[in-house]
C-alpha cells in the first residue's frame, strides 16, 4: 500500500481537476506511476498533452491542500474508513477495465482477494427477482455488489446476507455523509461488518442526480460481470448495459426483459449479452465467466 503522503496527492490532484472529469486525473496519475511525483514537477514518462495536463493540476496544488489531505485520510482512518488510491496494489482491478476508473475511493469494511469475482445487480423496480439473483450468486461463492439507494438495492444486499453471502455497497454520496444512507442504515452497518461500503466521492458528498450516475459507474466498474433485473427503453438499466458493454464486459439479462424490450437486442446485437432462463442458468454462466476472465490485478 502507499503512504499517506502519496495518497495525499492523488487526493490533491483530484481536488485539483476543474476542465476534465476525475477520471483523466486518474489515469495521468496511474501513467506517471506517483502523485508525488507529478505534484514535484516530475512528468516523465507521459506524452505531450498529459504533460501538459499535469502541469496544469500541479499549478493548481498548494502545501496546504496535501496538508489537509493528509489530515483528512487522517480523520478517516479514526472513524475506520481508508482510502484507496490507483496508485495502491489494493485499488479493485476489475475497475482498470473500462478508460473511466476512479482516482480513489473510500472504504467502511473490507475488501477481499475474492472479491474479483465479483457480479453487480442493477435494476429499477424488481425486487423480488433481484433478490432471488443475490441469493444464487451468493450461494455459488460469488460476491455481489450493488448500490444502496433503493428499495431493490437494499433487498439484494439482504438477501445475499440471508444465505451466508458477502456484499460490497456502492454509495451515491459521501461515506460519513449521514444523508447517504438515508431509510438503509441499517442495511448498511451490516454491509460494512459482512462485506464493504464503497464511495468514489468526498467523505461529506451530499448524493445528486451526477454522483448516481457515477454509483452505477463504480458498481458496475467492480464487477467481472453485470445482471440487469429490468428496466425500460432509455431508462438507467437501459445506459448502464451499454455502458458496461462499451468496457467488454459482459451481460447478463432475464429472459423477460429480452422479451418485453427491445433495447436488449438492440444493446446487444454485438454480442456481450446473454439471456439467462433463471438464477440457476444466472448463477452457473456467471460462475463460468468470471473463473474465465480472472485478471492478473484484482484486489
Amino acid at each position: 500500500m502507499t503512504g499517506i503522503d502519496e495518497q495525499a496527492a492523488v487526493l490533491a490532484l483530484t481536488k485539483a481537476t476543474h476542465t476534465q472529469p476525475w477520471h483523466h486525473t486518474a489515469r495521468v496519475i496511474a501513467a506517471a506511476g506517483s502523485a508525488l511525483k507529478l505534484t514535484d514537477g516530475d512528468v516523465t514518462g507521459l506524452d505531450e498533452t498529459d504533460q501538459a495536463y499535469a502541469a496544469d493540476l500541479r499549478s493548481r496544488v498548494s502545501i496546504e491542500d496535501l496538508d489537509q489531505a493528509c489530515d483528512l485520510i487522517t480523520t478517516m482512518r479514526a472513524d475506520d474508513v481508508h482510502l484507496i488510491t490507483v496508485l495502491d496494489d489494493t485499488y479493485p482491478g476489475n475497475m482498470l477495465w473500462a478508460n473511466d476508473y476512479q482516482p480513489f475511493v473510500w472504504v467502511r469494511g473490507r475488501m477481499t482477494p475474492g472479491d474479483y469475482r465479483a457480479v453487480a445487480i442493477v435494476g429499477d423496480y424488481d425486487s423480488e427477482q433481484a433478490a432471488a439473483a443475490a441469493r444464487a450468486l451468493a450461494e455459488a461463492g460469488l460476491t455481489v455488489i450493488a448500490p444502496l439507494r433503493t428499495d431493490l438495492d437494499a433487498a439484494v444486499h439482504e438477501a445475499a446476507f440471508e444465505v451466508g453471502g458477502r456484499t460490497l455497497g456502492v454509495l451515491a454520496g459521501g461515506i460519513a455523509a449521514p444523508v447517504t444512507l438515508g431509510p438503509y442504515a441499517n442495511v448498511a452497518q451490516q454491509i460494512g461488518q459482512r462485506g464493504a461500503l464503497v464511495s468514489p466521492f468526498w467523505p461529506d458528498t451530499t448524493p445528486t442526480d451526477w454522483t448516481s450516475v457515477q454509483e452505477r459507474v463504480v458498481t458496475c466498474g467492480l464487477a467481472a460481470t453485470v445482471y440487469i433485473v429490468d428496466g425500460g427503453d432509455g431508462g438507467s438499466s437501459h445506459r448502464c448495459a451499454e455502458s458496461v458493454l462499451k468496457t467488454g464486459k459482459h451481460v447478463f439479462v432475464p429472459q423477460q426483459l429480452q422479451q418485453e424490450h427491445s433495447w436488449v437486442a438492440q444493446a446487444g446485437f454485438r454480442g456481450g449479452i446473454t439471456v439467462v432462463q433463471d438464477t440457476d442458468d444466472l448463477s452457473n454462466h456467471a460462475v463460468n465467466l468470471v473463473d474465465m476472465c480472472s485478471q492478473t490485478t484484482m484486489f
